[in-house]
């Protein structure tokens, strides 16, 4: 998969964080099944792309689970962004 694009947009201290591995349009988002975020998929359950609903710009650590079982984790130090990805097959 190829190295995915990263929006920031905080307000203060904190804010969404978004990454996307396919340009848009998306569509409709969905819910993750664990974390705090949204997922879009393609019709045929590829990860398009994720937005962590609230991270800290300094420092933090969370990970989404994706409707289609894929996990995205994202480390936040010293302002620094790192992703870590496991994706699912599409069926």
């Amino acid at each position: 998969m190829k190295k995915p694009e990263i929006f920031f947009r905080p307000i203060g201290q904190s804010g969404p964080l978004s990454f996307y591995w396919y340009p848009g349009p998306y569509g409709d988002a969905v819910e993750c099944k664990k974390g705090k975020g949204v997922a879009w998929l393609s019709p045929s359950g590829e990860l398009l792309g994720v937005e962590f609903d609230d991270v800290d710009q300094e420092a933090d650590h969370q990970k989404l689970e994706t409707p289609d079982g894929s996990i995205v984790e994202v480390t936040v130090k010293k302002g620094n962004i790192k992703v870590k990805t496991q994706f699912t097959e599409p069926v």
